[in-house]
């Protein structure tokens, strides 16, 4: 899934759990974090950065600082890994307890398919948006 899609789809998340703008910030750095496997040499993408026990460990990082901190890092990488299922390449999430794969199959990266779930998600946006400002 592209990087704006993964935005989007936890900045939803994000507005229907989170009341503090900062920890929005949390929560987008969270999101790209699992495709900075695609930076590393000799590590495949969709691999262990897919996965929630590193979302987890990450998470902890924060922690100290604000449990807030912490949860929305954990949700907004989490919320990859959620979206990522969606696709054809699906995610091995309980890794290294289990291979068990998700993906549902709905959607190709980059393709038509992610144009209308990003719509989708922008719609669902409006209408959350709509109902705070109304």
């Amino acid at each position: 899934m592209l990087l704006r899609t993964h935005i989007l789809f936890s900045f939803i998340i994000g507005l229907f759990i989170f009341n503090k703008p900062i920890l929005f910030g949390f929560l987008f750095i969270a999101t790209i974090m699992p495709d900075l496997d695609m930076q590393i040499p000799f590590v495949k993408h969709r691999g262990f950065f897919h996965s929630i026990l590193v979302g987890f460990l990450l998470s902890l990082v924060f922690v100290p600082y604000s449990m807030m901190v912490g949860l929305a890092f954990f949700i907004g990488f989490c919320s990859h890994l959620l979206a990522d299922s969606f696709t054809v390449s699906g995610v091995t999430p309980f890794w290294p307890f289990s291979r068990y794969k998700t993906d549902f199959g709905l959607i190709t990266t980059g393709k038509f398919s992610e144009e209308i779930f990003s719509f989708a998600l922008l719609f669902i946006l409006a209408m959350k948006l709509l109902s705070i400002v109304l």
